[in-house]
């Protein structure tokens, strides 16, 4: 326990952390604003051209009042000990036609796991911040903004998230696929998510999208396996066989929340409902109300009447509540592969 294998080793190294943590966060700010412009966009037509809105702006709606986060996880799991292919056959000559041979196969082994876990928050409001640094600065200048310059329209942005003007980017981009940068594929799954929420239908048969999670997971092993073996007339044949492993395991997370993140979340318990509560008959509230009838009784109608009848009438949709609170829990680490 004294000596403890630094999780920050092999595939992704302590020194180049930074740099790494700095390109995810500018693929997602990309992404965060991109989707913003998008949605202006997407709101000045849709009421008159809702198919041409959906063609061309196409987008999820996130939050710009809730935190958004990201998760790094580095473990390393070393393995090491004697393999069963260790023996030690001992033979005795008894006799012309008898053999004694004692047989032994030690076997050990250790493994040792070491993991370590970071957090982000990101608010989801985040801004582009232009970095006006000459293009030819070495990296430890280029910590002060994501692009050289700030993008002033869509157009703009959806060009540097394709990358097609790579010495703007002042952090090395992260490529899906060896193709698309991740902000540009993270717009890409944003507009496959709102095909069940913006495109034109009733109100009653969409799916509101509320919630984007991603996961990347690397795993690495490498090891070695040593025998040796010696035979004579009295082992037959003493062996010894070792190895040894080391496993590399590096998992990134990404969640971006829409306005309802936290009902999706509670939905899952039972947690979640989609109409406000009523408050008590008879409260504050919800007050009894009377009014006399045709024939001079009075008589009882419902409560926050809508009409003749006291019947509630069609509106919108009420927005959701929690019924219970969704719990939460901390970060924990990816079960041993």
């Amino acid at each position: 326990m004294y000596y403890i294998h630094d999780p920050q080793t092999g595939v992704i190294t302590a020194g180049e952390l930074p740099y790494f943590l700095k390109s995810i966060r500018c693929e997602v700010v990309t992404f965060y604003q991109i989707e913003r412009e998008r949605r202006k966009e997407y709101l000045k037509i849709y009421k008159t051209r809702p198919e041409e809105a959906f063609d061309r702006y196409a987008h999820f709606d996130i939050d710009p009042f809730l935190y958004g986060t990201f998760f790094l996880e580095l473990k390393v799991t070393d393995t090491g000990g004697l393999g069963s292919g260790s023996a030690f056959d001992y033979k005795r000559i008894l006799s012309a036609t008898s053999n004694d041979v004692t047989h032994v196969g030690p076997t050990a082994s250790a493994q040792d796991t070491y993991d370590l876990i970071w957090s982000f928050l990101m608010k989801q409001n985040a801004q582009l911040a232009s970095d006006t640094t000459a293009a030819a600065a070495g990296p430890a200048t280029d910590e002060r903004g994501c692009y050289r310059g700030t993008p002033a329209d869509l157009i703009e942005l959806e060009s540097l998230a394709e990358n097609k003007d790579p010495d703007r980017a002042a952090y090395k981009r992260v490529i899906v696929d060896a193709s698309k940068p991740l902000a540009a594929w993270l717009r890409d799954n944003a507009i496959l998510i709102a095909a069940n929420n913006l495109t034109p239908a009733m109100p009653s048969e969409s799916a509101e999208p509320a919630q984007m999670t991603y996961t990347f997971s690397i795993q690495v092993t490498g090891g070695v396996e040593a025998k040796y073996s010696l035979t004579s007339s009295r082992w037959t044949p003493a062996a010894v066989q070792a190895s040894a492993s080391a496993q590399q395991f590096s998992n990134l997370g990404i969640y971006i929340n829409g306005p309802n993140a936290v009902l999706a979340n509670g939905a899952k318990s039972g947690s979640a409902g989609y109409a406000a509560k009523t408050p008590p008959l008879g409260s504050k509230d919800n007050p009894i109300y009377t009014a006399p009838s045709p024939g001079g009784e009075k008589s009882q109608e419902f409560p926050g009447r809508a009409g003749a009848a006291g019947r509630r009438t069609g509106g919108p949709r009420t927005n959701g509540f929690i019924v219970a609170p969704v719990p939460v829990f901390p970060p924990t680490p990816t079960p041993t592969q």
